[in-house]
């Protein structure tokens, strides 16, 4: 789920509060503070005064103006999908809304960070059939999804930023490799900006686009059994960026440790399976293809974010709450997933280069298994 501001004092939670029984009509009260976090949102649990329970999560900032628009209109575009919250009422002003009450529950991560491999594993896979639900759900969705987002938007908002976000890494990129004393030409990089024209597969859904291990809650591992969470980010765009999240893994998450391969591979399968209902190309070789260049434009992506922070701010500290692997070993894990160059192959030799630069500069190692896979392989 998302995480409340540091800085939300009791005055915010008082108001968010008011707004929220004005608007579902009965006087709520917080069940406990408000769940931890961050700058973006404050998300708290309330009873009404007849016991029941909902999630009141309101949207701040400059941000908070996007990110409400485009969780307000997925939660109401999914409404038949049945593995996310439903959306029970909103204001725009303050941005909030009020969701079902999923109850509590351990979420990937936590299973993740545990010792339990054959637990890991079964949930790894139930993750990969909930966002292949969500997948088949939400292809049907795109016209209430994109009319609900321009509805509570004041201005233009895209569906898909990726293309935008992918510009950007290439000219960043150009400017961390100078960093690394890496030699390169002039427009290595603009590669990247061919990325959304490679896809072979025509095959668009809606997305939770921070597919992270931590936006979902374990209720019970079938196939309607993970509920997903937290769709702040929420966009229009092809499925194989969302099923490279098992291939990158994790890359846009704290959580990024490596995963077992066996277990990985069964995760997308099961995925596959599911999907192929709706689309059977995702069986095929074109669909082989457009996984592996998702997989590497993630790692060129994710990785421009990740070195960026390294040049600019150093290494984070430490946070034991949310323990992650070390920032260098994930540069590096990003850029030899790259160097492969299956589907990118223009750019397999600057990754090189630029994945030795790391592994000297900043002593980078590979990425630790997730806990949960360091004690034996599954069985």
């Amino acid at each position: 789920m998302s995480t409340t501001p540091v800085n939300a004092g009791p005055d915010l939670l008082v108001e968010t509060l008011e707004v929220a029984s004005t608007l579902v009509g009965t006087p709520l009260t917080p069940v406990g503070p408000p769940f931890p976090g961050s700058h973006r949102t404050l998300v708290v649990r309330v009873a009404d005064d007849q016991g029941g329970t909902v999630v009141v999560k309101r949207y701040l900032g400059d941000d908070g103006v996007e990110a409400y628009a485009r969780e307000a209109s997925a939660l109401e575009a999914l409404a038949a999908f049945g593995q996310t919250p439903a959306l029970v009422a909103e204001c725009a002003e303050p941005r909030l809304v009020v969701m079902e009450d999923l109850g509590g529950g351990r979420h990937l991560a936590e299973v993740l960070l545990g010792s339990d491999a054959d637990l890991a594993t079964a949930t790894l896979s139930g993750w990969a059939a909930a966002v292949a639900g969500l997948h088949r759900s939400g292809r049907e969705v795109r016209d209430a999804f994109a009319s609900g987002v321009l509805a509570r938007s004041p201005g233009p908002v895209e569906l898909d930023p990726l293309p935008g976000h992918l510009a950007t890494a290439a000219s960043e990129w150009a400017r961390l490799a100078t960093h690394l004393d890496v030699a390169l030409p002039a427009g290595t990089f603009d590669v990247l900006t061919s990325v959304p024209s490679r896809f072979r597969v025509e095959a668009s859904s809606l997305s939770a686009a921070d597919m992270c291990p931590d936006n979902n809650l374990v209720r019970d591992l079938g196939d309607s059994g993970i509920a997903l969470l937290d769709f702040e980010f929420a966009l229009w765009r092809p499925i194989a960026w969302d099923a490279a999240y098992l291939r990158v893994p994790w890359p846009t998450c704290w959580c990024a440790w490596s995963l077992e391969a066996a277990a990985a591979d069964l995760a997308l399968e099961r995925w596959r399976g599911t999907v192929a209902q709706s689309w059977p190309e995702v069986l095929g070789t074109d669909f082989d293809h457009d996984l592996e260049l998702a997989t590497e434009a993630w790692a060129w992506l994710a990785g421009s974010w990740c070195l960026a922070g390294l040049v600019d701010a150093g290494p984070a500290r430490a946070n034991p709450v949310k323990p992650t692997p070390r920032m260098p070993d994930r540069v590096l894990r990003f850029l030899r997933t790259a160097s492969t160059g299956n589907a990118l192959p223009e750019l397999a030799d600057a990754a090189t280069q630029l994945a030795r630069a790391v592994e000297t500069r900043y002593a980078a190692a590979d990425v630790p298994f997730a806990p949960a896979f360091t004690v034996g392989a599954p069985r």
